[in-house]
């Protein structure tokens, strides 16, 4: 079905004037109907790859084959007719792929439409699509009022609406969603490749990907460096719990350099001890402070069919360093957000839909507020009222004095230019213009200089300052987001807004994004508010504010015993959980 051998990709860098390698030689077969995931950090190449498994781009060597035809052999047009033939797109960004003025049943007929299928076959075809992704309750609604899970599970739909085609590429299909609804996109692909027999191909940083599928891969710096299958799933039983994939590198003196946080994690000071497996499969590191010889011994010599080291489950004290920066809400400050009885809600072929129920909150200057939820609860929209992007149904907005409510959208937009950075789930960056030119937009509307040196160090602290003449269109989702993040801080905005600001990005990356926010808020005196499904994001110091139902109905300044319950709590599996309630 697929093939790729030794692929490569080498991309120009007109700032340094290096060639850089995206992709190291790239060998990997897909059979047909297998469910397959490749898995990487953010920077690992998964974007490069996924364009030219999906025809957008070409390799600069090796060669790709698809459903037995040749990509890198084709021109530029006959690629884009064997996209539209044969392979189904799930873009990371939903709204590439879906209409958002139309129905959920109206976008999968759309795509039936372009085929020319009878109209009765068509609505069949599209009725099975429904069931298999669960959405058959919600076909009437128009995407605009369907939930962010929903709207996941539509962008796959469309993918399988094309007809008979055999391969199903989704590009970070989850980033932007909570834990159960990750899980329900999961079981949808099983389910997708169980009735259809499709190939279903996943690339995504998300490791709860290579627990569920029969084959994984694993990519990083440009290379695959492993790959799992369901028979040798028990020798990586250490790694399923993983926050991002580690390597280490063995240089010329053949020495190992274990990275920094793989040395952190397990709390090595200046002694790490190994041995290897039995198998001579794997080898196992530790510290020696935790774990003595006999004890690894012991385990290592029980046969492959026991466990390699006593489960002796996560506790907070193995994490808590990755949860150490804390943050000290500034003191005698006056409020600048001030929301009373806010009413939100949405008229529908089945009614009004109210989203947001007669919320109050006071929020002070300097401030660092983190609003947590299941997807579907109005977390965006309370963030679009917020931003000015949307007028309350009842209620009132107060920011700085100003009412968003009683003004226009010009008055509501110039206010929101002058005084509020919003980071979107989806990018908002301008594609035809470079990430240069998308910083210099904000000061041309507010008819101000310009500078060009503290924009470059501000790329730099987002990690993105390598990128500074690219187009958001050769970006990964993740540098697009470090971008978005860019264009907001540069701005100094009195208030930033983040919806799901690190969705896209790996463990690593999220902590360090994490730790820019909170160094914002203290030198610029920033009043910050963040929504999230990420509760690792949390730390000491921040306001932390749960939804539900359209309400807040948890209000807690985070302390370090509150934290704990709430870290331990999100990392139990669903069996963990279950073995605590039949306990």
């Amino acid at each position: 079905m697929l093939e790729c051998v030794d692929v490569m990709k080498i991309y120009y860098d007109p700032v340094t004037e290096y060639r850089v390698p995206a992709l190291r030689g790239i060998n990997m077969t897909i059979n047909e109907g297998e469910l397959v995931s490749i898995i990487g950090p953010s920077g690992a190449g998964k974007t490069t790859l996924t364009n030219l498994l999906s025809g957008n781009d070409t390799p600069s060597g090796g060669m790709i084959t698809v459903n037995n035809q040749r990509l890198d052999l084709m021109t530029d047009k006959e690629r884009r007719q064997f996209r539209f033939e044969n392979i189904g797109m799930v873009n990371q960004f939903v709204g590439r792929n879906i209409f958002a003025r139309l129905t959920v049943e109206e976008n999968l007929l759309m795509l039936k439409k372009m085929f020319y299928q009878p109209r009765e076959e068509a609505k069949k075809e599209v009725k099975e699509i429904l069931e298999i992704l669960n959405l058959s309750h919600v076909k009437d609604n128009k995407v605009t009022k369907i939930s962010g899970g929903e709207a996941i599970r539509l962008s796959i739909g469309t993918a399988l609406a094309k007809h008979d085609n055999p391969l199903l590429l989704a590009d970070e299909p989850t980033g932007q969603l909570d834990t159960k609804n990750t899980l329900d996109v999961i079981e949808s692909m099983r389910n997708i490749n169980r009735e259809t027999g499709k190939t279903v191909l996943v690339v995504t940083h998300d490791i709860r990907f290579r627990n569920v599928f029969e084959k994984s891969y694993l990519i990083q710096d440009g290379r695959l460096v492993g790959i799992q299958k369901d028979s040798s799933k028990k020798e990586l039983d250490f790694l399923h719990g993983a926050s991002s994939l580690k390597k280490v590198h063995v240089d010329s003196s053949n020495l190992v350099r274990i990275p920094d946080t793989v040395r952190a994690a397990i709390a090595i000071r200046s002694t790490a001890e190994f041995e290897v497996h039995p198998s001579r499969k794997l080898a196992i590191m530790w510290n020696p402070e935790n774990y003595n010889r006999e004890e690894i011994f012991e385990s290592l010599v029980t046969s492959e069919d026991e466990q390699i080291l006593e489960e002796k489950g996560t506790q907070y004290d193995d994490v808590k360093h990755l949860f150490s920066r804390i943050f000290e809400p500034t003191k005698d400050t006056k409020p600048i957000i001030e929301i009373r009885e806010l009413t939100k809600g949405y008229q529908s072929e089945a009614g009004f839909h109210l989203v947001l129920k007669e919320m109050n909150l006071t929020v002070n200057q300097g401030d660092f507020i983190f609003i947590s939820g299941p997807s579907g609860v109005g977390k965006t929209t309370f963030m679009n009222l917020l931003a000015g992007l949307l007028k309350q149904n009842e209620g009132t907005i107060k920011i700085n004095g100003f009412e968003l409510g009683e003004e226009d959208d010009d008055a509501r937009a110039d206010f929101r230019l002058k005084n509020i950075a919003f980071i979107t789930q989806l990018s908002n960056l301008f594609s035809p213009i470079s990430v240069r030119d998308n910083m210099i937009i904000p000061f041309l509307f507010l008819k101000s200089r310009f500078n060009k040196d503290i924009a470059i160090e501000t790329a730099k602290q987002c990690m993105i300052d390598h990128k500074f003449q690219y187009y958001p269109d050769e970006l990964s989702s993740g540098e697009m987001q470090r971008v978005s993040l860019a264009v907001a801080l540069n701005r100094y905005t009195p208030i930033l807004l983040a919806d799901e600001p690190t969705a896209n990005v790996d463990s690593e990356l999220a902590r360090i994004i994490v730790d820019l926010l909170i160094n914002t808020v203290k030198l610029h005196k920033t009043t910050m508010i963040i929504c999230s499904h990420d509760l690792t994001l949390l730390r000491p110091g921040f306001r932390h504010l749960m939804m539900d139902d359209g309400k807040f109905v948890s209000d807690v300044r985070v302390t370090e015993d509150y934290l704990k319950d709430v870290i331990m709590d999100y990392l139990r599996t669903e069996k963990d959980k279950k073995k605590s309630n039949n306990h």
